[in-house]
């Protein structure tokens, strides 16, 4: 199958990429390339990879776009902090871009990356179901892509919070913050360490949009969180896990003053996706122990 993905060489689409090579598909990169070529260089070179360097926001990505057989499209400004640092860019590529996209892709399988923020602070287990609460224009821009494919046969899929090793590395996710900072650091000040998250492997979660090509017929027009229960997790949960493997390392546990402006503090309910037999294969706590060896070996990042 010729597959695109919009955001190939990302956090999530190096990896997913590889895997979808490594099972004989073709896999149509589109990519700005913000980050460099580095992320898709152990793949530039292998048989069914071909890389566009474009804009989604630009009409150059809709031919690309309807030459592929399915889209899986993961390309956007991904974060509260990153949004709120180029609210213009974030606006023009999460809403206007994704627009564009979608529609290119009318008649073409589709897999929509949202995301679990969507339910912000609710105090409750989020089904899928659950209304939504969004706290951050990342959430909010999402929920719009969302909205533009009510009725359509997408697969919308609800990650939960990623960590681990990439290609394509990334710093700010809670866990592998965490983890830098306990090697870089030696110390970290924790705010509200109560607050409730859920996290998903970068591997488990490539995996998962992987899934919603695979699995289309069984996954199309609906929405799914994905994750796994058994990777619930308080802010304080994370912080004693990775003191366990890193001498040395403390934290300043502060429950007085309120800090987290992303806000989010939730757990989900995975029955649903649970029940068509995804399930986590890597614990958070070998997430962990591969961070560390990164990060040990890349001291000054």
């Amino acid at each position: 199958m010729r597959i695109g993905i919009t955001g190939g060489a990302g956090y999530i689409g190096c990896r997913l990429s590889e895997q979808l090579l490594n099972l004989g598909h073709e896999v149509v990169c589109i990519d700005w390339l913000k980050w460099g070529i580095e992320p898709i260089l152990n793949i530039i070179d292998r048989q069914g990879f071909e890389l566009h360097a474009v804009d989604i926001c630009k009409p150059d990505v809709e031919p690309i776009i309807k030459s592929c057989d399915s889209v899986i499209h993961l390309a956007g400004i991904v974060g509260y902090p990153a949004c709120a640092a180029n609210p213009d860019t974030a606006y023009r590529v999460n809403v206007e871009g994704t627009k564009r996209v979608i529609d290119a892709s009318a008649n073409i399988p589709f897999v929509y990356a949202s995301t679990g923020s969507v339910y912000g602070a609710l105090d409750t287990v989020c089904t899928e179901a659950a209304n939504t609460n969004p706290i951050s224009t990342y959430s909010l821009y999402k929920l719009v892509g969302e909205e533009y494919l009510k009725g359509s046969d997408a697969v919308i899929l609800r990650p939960a919070t990623a960590f681990g090793v990439s290609n394509r590395l990334r710093n700010d996710l809670l866990v592998n913050d965490f983890t830098r900072k306990a090697i870089v650091d030696k110390h970290m000040t924790l705010f509200e360490g109560h607050f409730k998250r859920t996290f998903i492997s970068i591997n488990d979660l490539a995996r998962s949009f992987r899934w919603g090509i695979e699995r289309y017929d069984e996954m199309k027009g609906q929405i799914w969180n994905v994750g796994d229960e058994k990777l619930n997790h308080t802010k304080l949960d994370i912080a004693e896990i990775i003191q366990k493997y890193v001498p040395g390392f403390t934290f300043e546990n502060n429950t007085t003053l309120a800090h987290d402006q992303d806000g989010r503090n939730y757990f989900v309910d995975y029955t649903k996706i649970r029940n068509l037999g995804y399930v986590a294969e890597e614990s958070l706590e070998q997430g962990i122990l591969n961070l560390i060896k990164v990060y040990r070996s890349l001291p000054l990042i």
